[in-house]
């Protein structure tokens, strides 16, 4: 059943779909996804004086912080090695931002790893941030 409500941020993630099984990048504490929007100005003499525009094409993008943790132990999870394995092949992976949830908002397209950053502090929580890079239409739907 659908989430109804304000939703607790926990629910939502991102995945890797993997042969049609949602894989959840390991150890997670945030995302984000960020989606534009081009304007194109379109302002001339007859204007008003006011500028106008049209829309142009749109792009999207992906991002995770979590905590670092070797890739041995994340089991069936995506981890940080994983990332950067499909990082440095150049390889687009299937990209997928939803609660998991039949019923709820599933937001999925092809997507390249484009940044990754491992941070390895004195006396703390190694952690790591990565960004995805949306390549081609972005899918809205509902987790079946």
């Amino acid at each position: 059943m659908a989430t109804t409500g304000i939703t607790n941020g926990t629910l939502i993630a991102i995945y890797k779909d993997i042969s049609g099984t949602l894989t959840k990048i390991a150890n997670a504490t945030s995302n984000d996804f960020t989606i534009t929007k081009d304007m194109i100005e379109t302002t001339n003499k007859d204007s008003a004086g006011a500028k106008e525009y049209i829309a142009g094409e749109y792009g999207y993008t992906l991002s995770v912080e979590g905590m670092f943790e070797e890739d041995a132990s994340v089991g069936a999870l995506i981890s940080w090695k994983e990332m950067i394995t499909d990082l440095l092949a150049g390889t687009a992976v299937t990209i997928v931002m939803t609660s998991n949830v039949t019923g709820d908002l599933k937001l999925s397209g092809s997507a390249f790893f484009n940044d990754l950053k491992l941070t390895a502090p004195q006396n703390a929580v190694s952690t790591f941030t990565a960004s995805i890079q949306g390549t081609g239409a972005l899918t809205v739907s509902v987790i079946a």
